[in-house]
């Protein structure tokens, strides 16, 4: 059960300390109190979401501390142990959220992650919110919610669980060689397309290289015929650099007898004039050969254009195209030579379906045994809070065969279910949201959580506004019901219920009075623990009566709720 709850900064409680009681504990309070800020509070501290609007404004963190304590038996210890923690009868649980998005997670003093704190939280409390009504009546959710229910010892799950990933692993390989034989077919005709275009396209790296060179020299072909021609002119034409540095040569020459130097600057210059003479040359045969040629420019825009598509279907490049071209071929090889891989992986697929299917055969069968249980208890459990001649009943889809079931293999088996109910005899079955009021669906969810909480045997339950759309007789019977289960000596249940119903707070054995109030201008929520007359005064107010007639009504009320747990 759960001791203490501790709040800082949550909504528009600054700091709260709450002690909890064994048995019926009701918080009660005006709407819009903060009665379910507790609730939100319990449920970050047990892992639920980390939701950072709920960080009180001005402040720039929100923290919870729970402290529970459990039976000497209990198997909780023995996972606390499996993870570290010290296994104390007495667990203390803290979290805390931060604007700046950090987050702190600590049981028993040491860290642990979210996972590991859902984990151990789910075995101690169970909180039943108003949003579950409407999970419930969705039929996606009513398979979970059985097999909640139930005992799956007598199948192999982990051999269930191993054999999906294998059914994966078999599927790819056999995309891999194509599927059927008519996929086969069809990949093996796409590959010999691309293949061959590819062979006929006859790329090469170094091909594209020149192109893109040749191409930028045709479009600049007059550019370099008119500098070729300048350097021809300035080098070799009459009066160009060739005869100035003839002439420079012969007058040194004229000199050599007089000047030592004139030899040498004469053999140099001679030197120069071979190397400008030759320059000249090249560059007078560069421009014999400069042409353009508007075939030939098509002809290479043609080609890079050709390139270009290849490599934007291929992979991008000419090294991808190429690539790709060397795997099709191997891939197409592959194929073309794989019927008995094929065979054999079709083999291996029957076997593990037929395994897959033998599991969610007996699956099945587990979960209709257990439906007609859980039908029963259900029923059982609704005609204590006055549904009498309410039935229910757990609809199942046709059984596939195997054959069947190939089409769309799940791990998790082939059934899905609908939960039918009829409220009035005579009346025929329909699925839940068809039918049920949400009075009705209220006091429905209380027998369910009430069968969850004997099988799962969750210490601490936890009832966030169970009596929406109930009043009169029926709120009484609700009443009874939560202290009847609160009062479970042999499992040791506590029930910690938000209410606005007279009938529940007066069953109550604690009653926390939810208020805000506002001081230096903030508000601020408080809770007080009832005294006997608070308890009068609270359940007069819910009765809506006034004067003196409405504290009778009230503690008469109180006594009889009184009365009736000492039958329990």
């Amino acid at each position: 059960m759960i001791k203490s709850l501790e709040i800082r900064n949550i909504a528009l409680i600054e700091q709260l300390n709450i002690n909890f009681e064994p048995g019926l504990t009701v918080l009660s309070g005006e709407t819009g109190s903060g009665k379910s800020i507790i609730i939100d509070s319990l449920a970050f501290v047990l892992g639920d979401r980390a939701d950072k609007t709920l960080i009180k404004h001005g402040t720039e963190y929100a923290e919870v501390t729970a402290i529970f304590e459990v039976e000497k038996n209990s198997a909780i210890l023995e996972k606390l142990s499996q993870f570290g923690f010290v296994a104390d009868q007495e667990i203390l649980v803290y979290r805390k959220m931060s604007l700046a998005g950090k987050n702190e997670i600590r049981i028993q003093g040491k860290t642990a992650t979210l996972a590991i704190l859902k984990e151990i939280c789910s075995e101690l409390v169970d909180i039943f919110g108003q949003g579950q009504h409407l999970a419930l009546l969705n039929e996606q959710n009513q398979l979970s919610v059985l097999d909640s229910f139930c005992d799956f010892a007598g199948v192999d799950l982990q051999l269930s669980e191993q054999l999906y990933p294998q059914l994966l692993d078999i599927n790819k390989q056999l995309r891999n060689f194509g599927g059927s034989d008519a996929e086969r077919q069809r990949l093996l005709d796409i590959l010999r397309f691309q293949i061959d275009e590819l062979e006929n396209a006859e790329l090469s790296e170094e091909e594209e290289e020149e192109l893109v060179a040749a191409h930028k020299r045709m479009v600049n072909i007059e550019k370099i015929a008119s500098a070729l021609n300048t350097v021809v002119q300035c080098l070799s034409e009459e009066g160009g650099a060739v005869d100035n540095l003839s002439n420079s040569a012969s007058a040194l020459s004229s000199i050599a007898g007089v000047e030592q130097q004139a030899v040498d600057l004469e053999n140099r210059l001679n030197s120069v004039q071979i190397e400008v003479d030759d320059i000249a040359q090249t560059a007078r045969d560069l421009l014999s050969s400069t042409e353009f040629s508007p075939y030939e420019v098509d002809r290479i825009e043609s080609r890079l254009e050709k390139i270009r598509q290849i490599k934007r279907k291929y992979g991008g490049t000419v090294k991808d195209a190429l690539q790709f071209f060397a795997d099709a071929q191997s891939q197409y090889d592959n194929l073309s030579n794989a019927a008995e891989i094929i065979e054999d992986l079709n083999n291996q697929k029957h076997f593990v379906l037929q395994q897959m299917y033998d599991c969610a055969v007996a699956k099945s069968d587990i979960r209709k045994q257990t439906a007609k249980r859980l039908a029963q208890d259900i029923i059982t459990e609704l005609e204590c809070i006055g549904m009498k001649g309410t039935n229910f009943v757990v609809d199942f889809c046709p059984v596939p065969t195997l054959e069947e079931y190939s089409i769309a293999p799940n791990a998790d088996g082939f059934d899905t279910v609908s939960f039918l109910m009829s409220a009035n005899i005579g009346e025929p079955l329909k699925p839940l949201a068809k039918v049920i009021s949400g009075g009705e669906m209220s006091r429905f969810m209380l027998a369910v959580k009430n069968i969850t909480a004997m099988a799962e045997k969750i210490p601490t339950m936890v009832f966030d506004e169970i009596d929406t759309g109930i009043s009169g007789a029926m709120a009484q019977m609700v009443a009874m019901k939560l202290a009847n289960v609160a009062h479970d000596k042999q499992n040791g249940y506590q029930c910690i219920v938000i209410t606005h119903l007279p009938q529940i707070v007066a069953m109550a054995d604690v009653n926390l009075y939810i208020e805000k109030y506002q001081q230096n201008n903030r508000t601020f929520t408080s809770v007080t623990q009832l005294d006997s007359q608070g308890r009068v005064q609270e359940v007069a107010r819910l009765m809506g009566g006034v004067g003196e007639h409405a504290f009778v009504n009230a503690t008469e009320l109180i006594g009889w709720s009184d009365s009736f747990k000492k039958t329990l």
